[in-house]
């Protein structure tokens, strides 16, 4: 089972801003980083960077389907990664 769900308030305040992907850096269980890749990319994700050694890899995910991306057979965790946008934050 995966972590944490991810951070709504942020995915929603990206669909807000028009933002149609957001980065997330996910880390996967070891040995699983090729199968994760293929099933991110399935969502429609670029996997911009990987890195097996340390379990991790780092994908811009269509906003819509960021849950998806917890639910991934070897997906240990998801986090939006920063900047989100390059907006200052609203009050």
């Amino acid at each position: 089972m995966s972590s944490a769900k991810p951070d709504r308030n942020r995915i929603e305040q990206a669909k807000r801003d028009g933002h149609l992907t957001v980065p997330l850096m996910i880390s996967v269980q070891p040995g699983r980083d090729e199968e994760v890749e293929r099933a991110l990319v399935v969502l429609g994700a670029t996997v911009e960077s990987r890195d097996p050694r340390i379990g991790y890899l780092r994908a811009e995910m269509p906003v819509d389907r960021v849950e998806d991306a917890y639910l991934i057979t070897g997906v240990s965790k998801v986090d939006l990664d920063e900047p989100l946008n390059n907006r200052l934050p609203e009050p």
